[in-house]
């Protein structure tokens, strides 16, 4: 299996959980246009972006259990 194989694995296990905290059409075209201004910095962007989702997400799941 290779490098990408396994990374999309880990987001197809990961985003059955958040289905919701998807990122937006208009997010993704922003970051295609910049990736040819700033190919790395791009990558690291979107990373980051991903694990701000995941962190608000987290977070949103751990409201719902303390409400309950």
């Amino acid at each position: 299996m290779s490098g990408i194989e396994k990374i999309k694995k880990y987001i197809e296990r990961t985003s059955k959980r958040c289905e919701s905290r998807v990122m937006s059409l208009e997010d993704a075209e922003d970051l295609a246009r910049n990736v040819e201004h700033n190919p790395i910095g791009t990558i690291i962007l979107a990373f980051c972006y991903g694990r701000a989702k995941g962190y608000r997400a987290a977070k949103a799941e751990a409201m719902k259990v303390v409400k309950v």
